[in-house]
Formats: C-alpha cells, structure tokens, sequence
C-alpha cells in the first residue's frame, strides 16, 4: 500500500472505534501479515498514526531485521507496542537453517544485541519455538528454550501440534469416508481461538477483504475498503459470520471456503466427527 493507502485505512478504523464507543487501547493493529513489518516502508508512518489515536499494534518477526536503526525506531513508540511475536522453528543451527533459511547465530546476536541496549523492545518478546515433530519430548525442546530464555527478557514457550494444513486439508473422498455437505452434516462454527473470526477484519495489500488470515489467496472477498470503507466492508463479513454460526441448514452452506477448514465446527455424529479427526490426523 501507499503512504496515502495506509493513511486512509487506519483513520478510517480509528473513526469506527470513536464512533461505536471501543477502548483503542483493545484493539490490535497488525502490519504485513505476510511479510515481516520491520521491512515495510510505511512503519513509522502507522507507529504515528496508531499513536495519535492509542491504538495498539502486535509485531511478528524473524528478528533478522533487527539492526540498531530499527530498533531506535520501535523504541521511539514502544508504548504503542503490544507484542512482539518472534517464531523460531528448529531446536538446533541445522534445522534452523533447512527450515527457516535463517542464520541461527545471526538472530542470537541481535537478540543480544536488543536485550543489553534496548530493554523495553526486549520485554515486549513473545517467541514461541516450534518444531516439525509436533509433539516432541521435553529432553528435546528444554535446551533451546533454555538458550533462548538467557537472550531476551520477554516470554519463551514451546509450541506443540501448531503445524495445520487449515484449507484444502480434507481430503476425504478419497479416503472413502464419503464427505458431503447435508442438512445432516454443515459448518456451525469457527474453532479459532477466543472467538478471533468475529472480531478480526483481515485487508489484503490492494484493499480486498477477506474472511480470516487463511486466507491469503483471497479465495473470499467482501469489497475493497478503498471504495466502500471498513464500515461496508465490516458489514459484509459480519453477514458471512452469520452464515458461519447458522444452526440451521441452508443451500448456502455448500459453498463456504470454511467446507475445507480443519478450524471449522461441523453438525454430524460423533463416529463421523472421529473419522474426521482422524482423517485430519492423516494430512498434517
């Protein structure tokens, strides 16, 4: 987005949370979903503005980018700062590197680097380590997070079974199991933590709206907020929730991206629901 772009954006939901009452200081604004915010060109302009109107801001990064220059820049708006959400996948320099394609004594010397200089930036850390095997053993993780733990002042935790192939992942026709949206067998819900489907408006880099962060593709959309604002986009989402959360069965049901969701809530019997879960079990 331009300058003008992400101007226009945030005034416009900082306009919405006055109108409609809502603390700022609740609200998260996250920059570049698919991309890491410390690159984008437009940061302290949203810093500024978010600061202007006390709207908070989450942060996730690889922390590559955390050079000196960069960091004088959060610091100058730390108050703004939410989170700072860092992942690390890989319990050693090898796997690090094969699956993040990240220097593992790069990122340790900048988070050094920010824990000696810049404290405050440091205690905002939320680093989450994860590995391919999905439930590994304490013997496994300990030391890494041990390590960790010594290089920043923020919060390290272990993360277990977070590696989900949410859309397209059943595949269960061909598994025999005979997978047909019915009046017997539809979505009534979204599994995505703390209600997050309801009370997240997701806006790709042109503009387009749409339903949830899986959805990178833009396999959804419900206008443009360049030409209809956050209000008219808002509205269109909330009536999809509806549809999402609907008890009752209608034709609509059949075509909802949520069909392919592993994070959606479906209405059937329980020995469906087991084959289903372990269907799932079987394309992670």
């Amino acid at each position: 987005m331009s300058d003008e772009q992400v101007e226009l954006l945030l005034e416009d939901f900082a306009d919405g949370i006055k109108k409609h009452n809502i603390d700022p200081g609740k609200t998260i604004i996250k920059p570049w979903r698919y991309s890491d915010p410390l690159v984008c060109p437009s940061l302290e302009l949203i810093f500024e503005i978010c600061q202007s109107h006390g709207l908070k801001i989450s942060l996730t990064t690889n922390a590559v980018s955390f050079g000196e220059k960069k960091c004088d820049l959060i610091e100058k708006y730390i108050e703004t700062i939410d989170r700072i959400n860092i992942s690390i996948i890989g319990y050693n320099k090898e796997e690090i590197r094969e699956w993040m394609d990240l220097d593992w004594d790069v990122t340790k010397a900048r988070l050094m680097m920010i824990q000696d200089k810049y404290p405050s930036i440091s205690e905002k850390m939320n680093i989450g380590v994860k590995h391919k095997i999905q439930d590994p053993k304490k013997k496994h993780y300990t030391p890494v997070i041990q390590e960790i733990q010594s290089l920043t002042l923020g919060k390290v935790k272990k993360k277990t079974n977070w590696l989900e192939n949410r859309l397209v992942y059943n595949k269960f026709d061909e598994d025999g199991l005979d997978f047909k949206i019915s009046e017997k067998q539809f979505i009534k819900g979204c599994d995505m933590v703390h209600g997050k489907i309801l009370r997240t408006l997701e806006v790709l880099v042109d503009g387009q709206v749409v339903l949830c962060c899986d959805d990178a593709t833009g396999q959804t959309d419900f206008g443009n907020v360049f030409d209809i604002g956050v209000s008219g986009v808002w509205e269109n989402v909330s009536r999809y929730h509806k549809l999402i959360y609907d008890t009752t069965y209608n034709d609509k049901k059949k075509n909802m991206m949520c069909n392919t969701c592993s994070r959606a809530k479906f209405k059937w019997n329980d020995s469906n629901t087991a084959d289903i879960r372990k269907a799932n079990q079987q394309f992670v």
